[in-house]
């Protein structure tokens, strides 16, 4: 069985480039179009290799590129595009630990979905509700301890699987152990 194409065409090296098909790049180039088309015509007229010897190098171009945009971040200059850094208004964001009265030895890192880690589960045919709140770091006692606390729960209602590390709270309390934690910015 004899092939009349070669099997291994896509192989075949290809023509040399069309210089106007790179016309489009230079948009972000400091070559300039006149010295690309330039070089690239086979007829080129001394006019032409005049205009190219004219025009500033890379090198001087990007240097006058960075005076121009050192000129434009002056804080003298009002009209300035780029505001100095004088100029902004300084944005500082509390941490969570100083917005709370006793500091916070433990974290909830949120799902992938950036959503906080509170589930209800439903045991023994749904008739045993429970709360688990999942991906904590730190010391997870104390947040069984504040859960206990703010949900005002009976002694043994909340604890921590030994296994799993998570906290368990007898009871659906998912929506307010989620604004709980995002008060504390989690």
């Amino acid at each position: 069985m004899a092939l009349s194409q070669p099997v291994l065409s896509f192989l075949r090296p290809l023509g040399p480039p069309n210089p106007s098909s790179f016309r489009h790049l230079l948009r972000f180039s400091t070559a300039s179009r006149s010295r690309l088309e330039a070089s690239t015509s086979p007829l080129s007229t001394p006019a032409t290799a005049a205009s190219i010897s004219s025009t500033p190098s890379p090198t001087q171009s990007r240097d006058a590129d960075i005076a121009a945009a050192e000129a434009a971040t002056d804080a003298d200059n009002p009209t300035s595009p780029i505001p100095s850094s004088k100029a902004l208004p300084s944005k500082r964001f509390p941490s969570p630990a100083s917005q709370t009265q006793k500091e916070l030895r433990f974290h909830v890192a949120r799902t992938p979905s950036n959503f906080l880690p509170v589930y209800k589960d439903a045991k023994a045919g749904g008739n045993k509700h429970l709360t688990t709140v999942r991906k904590i770091s730190g010391d997870a006692t104390q947040l069984k301890d504040e859960l206990s606390e703010l949900l005002a729960l009976p002694k043994g209602h909340a604890f921590i699987n030994p296994v799993t590390g998570h906290v368990v709270v007898k009871g659906w309390y998912k929506d307010q152990i989620v604004k709980y934690l995002e008060s504390k910015n989690f």
